[in-house]
């Protein structure tokens, strides 16, 4: 990753615009000038499998065991 790339990483972003050394005006023009990539995007289902709770399963069980 380059540096220029490091400032502008989501993780630490504010605080670099709170620091000064990058200016929230340039990187909003920046996002604007990106192109929309959303034919690029996947989706993914995930299923509600909740079984194992729902069948009765008991979460102390292990509890127990650590006790002994």
């Amino acid at each position: 990753m380059a540096y220029k790339d490091f400032l502008i990483d989501k993780r630490i972003l504010q605080r670099n615009i709170d620091k000064g050394l990058v200016d929230a005006k340039q990187y909003d023009k920046l996002l604007t000038s990106l192109p929309d990539r959303a034919e690029n995007a996947a989706t993914a289902a995930l299923e509600d499998d909740l079984t194992d709770i729902d069948e009765g399963e008991d979460e102390d069980e292990d509890d127990e065991d650590e006790e002994g």
